[in-house]
Formats: C-alpha cells, structure tokens, sequence
C-alpha cells in the first residue's frame, strides 16, 4: 500500500468518525456494495454518510490556529468515463459537530469503477503561523476512499438522445452505435449510443430503463442485442483484436473482449473470426442467441 507523505502536518485519523455508505435503493437504504449488479445508465446514485470530527483536536494537532476553517468535501471519480465532480462541501462549524453528507451522482455520467473520496480539508487559505502547518486553501488533512464497481445489464458507454431528423443518419431509426479509435483508447471516449428522440417507442423505453415496462423490456433487448451484433463485428474486423492481446482496463479493447467472451464462452478470437469469414450471418445469429434476444427460448 502506498503512503504519501504530505509536506504538512495532519491529524490523528481517530479524530475522524465517519460512518458507512449508505445508497438508496427502491425507496431503501442499503450499505454501499462492492459491486451493483442492478445499476444501469438511467440509475442515479443517491448516497449518504454521517461524519463526526474533534475540529478543535484537529486544528491543535495541525498547529493551526483556533479559528482556522475546516471543511468536509466528498468528490467522486468514475474510471469508465473519466469524468469527476465534487459532490459537496459542508463547513465543521462546532468543536466535535456530526455532519450529514448526502449526495447525487447521474447515472449517466458515470461507468466502470465509481471512487467516492471524503475528505477533510482547508477550504479558504490560512496565515502561516508554523512552518509545518497547512495553509493553502484546498489542503488535504484526512482522506477516506470507498469503491464502487458498477455492472449489470445497462450499457457501460455513453448515451445520448438526438434527434435524427436533424442528422444525416435515417430519421425512422431507433439508434446509432458510434465507435472509432484504437483499442488501447478510453471506451467511454471511444463509443456513443445514439438514441433518436422523435422515435417515440425507443425513446420512451430508454426513459424508463430504471422501471421498465413489458413493452420497454423488448424494445431494451432489441437494441442490446443488436449493440451486442455490432460490436463484436467490428471487433472482428480489427486485426489487432487477437487472443494474445492484453487491454487495459476500461479500454475499448477491454470493452470489447468482455463483449467477445459473454457472446462466445470459451472460445477463441481466432476461431471466431474463420467462422465469420465463412459465414457472417451465423456469427450474427450467434450473438442474437447469446445475447437471448427478447428474454431467449422459454
């Protein structure tokens, strides 16, 4: 485990007690999992945490002095999209007061592997009283990481809502998968679903992915099915994308051998691309199988 040792003095970790995660889920709290296997794009993440701190034990053991400002902060960051944001920031007013942190992270902007970060620190600049003290405004003195793995069946790529009529792609379309770059690039930067808006059907059943309806769920599987399709065809046409290959995570290449490897368990790109080249459309109806198209064979 790697230590940093800051050029400032910090406190005890003691002098911070912060409780667990908890994440709303259905109306419920829960504590934060390590892994949510029901969480797709239209998902927010609601979650909260009560954190109590010695303020004047902290400013004591920093040489900082008695009316030095403290604050929590809590920032997120999500691998798959490398997107972050700092979600809030509540100012320790009181000697030992607890603070509620609660916050919402869009589902949309999020995928892969979600850090919540809390942290205790120097909101505004100090004087610099000692010369081991914190005193620039945004001095971490005590940090707390919590990890979050996000999966399930929603897609773990961006989603946009366009309208097509406004586009050169066909405006009777439902969707347009967008992909370009090379494998070792960001997936989230890589591909983009596109959903048409003036499609009534497809946007509706995109709206409530969270609930879906019976309806919503076949139109769901249609488009999942039919990504699924695509992706694994223009893996196939990437003479880089080979069995030896390792990708880094959240790479597109990563992206796309997890693809690979739900829709052919077992086997080899190799083989997969020779059945291609002989017969395209059985690969294709492969994928349509696995990917057990409006809820598969009963």
């Amino acid at each position: 485990m790697t230590r940093i040792a800051l050029p400032y003095l910090t406190p005890d970790p003691q002098l911070i007690e912060a409780s667990d995660w908890l994440l709303t889920l259905q109306g419920e709290e829960v504590p934060l999992p390590e892994h949510l296997d029901v969480w797709d794009y239209n998902l927010d993440l609601c979650v909260r945490r009560l954190v109590t701190v010695d303020a004047d034990a902290v400013r004591k053991q920093c040489a900082l002095p008695p009316d030095a400002p403290l604050a929590m902060s809590v920032v997120w960051h999500a691998r798959g999209s490398g997107l972050r944001a700092r979600a809030a920031l509540v100012e320790v007013g009181e000697a030992k007061p607890e603070l509620e942190l609660a916050l919402t992270i869009p589902g949309s902007r999020v995928s892969g592997t979600l850090a919540i970060d809390t942290l205790l620190i120097l909101p505004r600049a100090v004087a610099h009283l000692d010369p081991i003290a914190p005193r620039r405004a945004g001095s971490v003195l005590w940090r707390s990481r919590s990890t979050l793995r996000l999966q399930g069946d929603g897609s773990q790529f961006p989603i946009a809502l366009a309208d097509f009529t406004q586009s050169s792609l066909p405006s009777a379309a439902g969707w347009h998968l967008e992909i370009d770059g090379p494998l070792d690039a960001a997936a989230m930067g890589s591909i983009l679903l596109l959903v048409n808006s003036r499609h009534k059907v497809v946007a509706r059943a995109f709206a409530s992915a969270g609930k879906p309806r019976p309806t919503d769920k076949l139109v769901l599987s249609a488009v999942y099915s039919d990504v699924a399709r695509t992706l694994v065809e223009h893996a196939l046409t990437r003479d880089d994308f080979v069995d030896e290959t390792e990708f880094a995570d959240e790479s597109l290449g990563a992206l796309l051998r997890d693809v690979f490897a739900q829709m052919f368990s077992g086997r080899s790109i190799r083989d997969v691309r020779l059945r291609a080249k002989d017969s395209p459309t059985f690969v294709a109806t492969e994928v349509q199988a696995s990917a057990g198209i409006f809820g598969g064979v009963a």
